[in-house]
């Protein structure tokens, strides 16, 4: 996989999301952050639920060692929110190994830059250090090294007529993940009930 053509081909799409989320920047309510902690574990709770469930032995083993949904969870206890948002949106196709490492391919560059967001959000809402931001703040000082490996990952098992579609997945991911977070394609709770068994079934 060239992974510098799949950096330049979804570029546009990733700088979309970044701006799609309400953090940096800018100074916001607690209210606000919760709403956006509650986006992001709708999208990333639906991801992982669906990537351990793949076929694929070895992503999935890779997917376990690296779910995070857990995190958002604790930072919403600490702003005593227990229940989890049902809402789920629908994901792209995830029915081979190209594809399924395209959406990953978003999900673990997402990682990057958290602790600049984690720092961010300790400072405007005037928190502890570590309590509300489990989720940016991940791996701590692994998160570079396991972006590399992930990196190293895709450039040797993505091969040349592969590499088309996982940047296609990549992309069609991107717009997803910035719709959801940015609040303006949430699924109706008929379509949301059913995208887990729906993307499951397109495994």
């Amino acid at each position: 996989m060239d992974l510098e053509r799949l950096r330049l081909e979804t570029s546009a799409a990733h700088n979309s999301v970044e701006q799609a989320i309400p953090l940096m920047g800018r100074e916001f309510t607690s209210k606000e952050y919760i709403s956006c902690l509650r986006r992001i574990q709708g999208i990333v709770g639906t991801w992982e639920q669906v990537a351990v469930n793949s076929p694929i032995g070895w992503v999935r083993e890779l997917v376990v060692e690296r779910q995070r949904c857990h995190l958002l969870d604790q930072d919403l206890r600490f702003f005593g929110i227990s229940e989890i948002n049902s809402e789920r949106p629908v994901l792209p196709r995830m029915n081979d190994e190209a594809s399924l490492l395209g959406t990953m391919y978003v999900m673990e560059g997402s990682k990057l830059g958290g602790k600049l967001i984690a720092r961010h959000v300790q400072n405007t809402l005037e928190l502890t250090s570590g309590n509300g931001t489990a989720f940016f703040r991940d791996h701590g000082r692994q998160t570079g090294l396991l972006w590399k490996q992930f990196c190293d990952i895709l450039r040797v098992r993505v091969t040349d007529p592969e590499s088309g579609q996982v940047i296609e997945s990549a992309k069609e991911m991107f717009r997803v993940f910035g719709s959801w977070v940015n609040h303006s394609a949430y699924a109706h709770n008929s379509t949301a009930n059913l995208s887990i068994e729906n993307a499951r079934a397109n495994i």
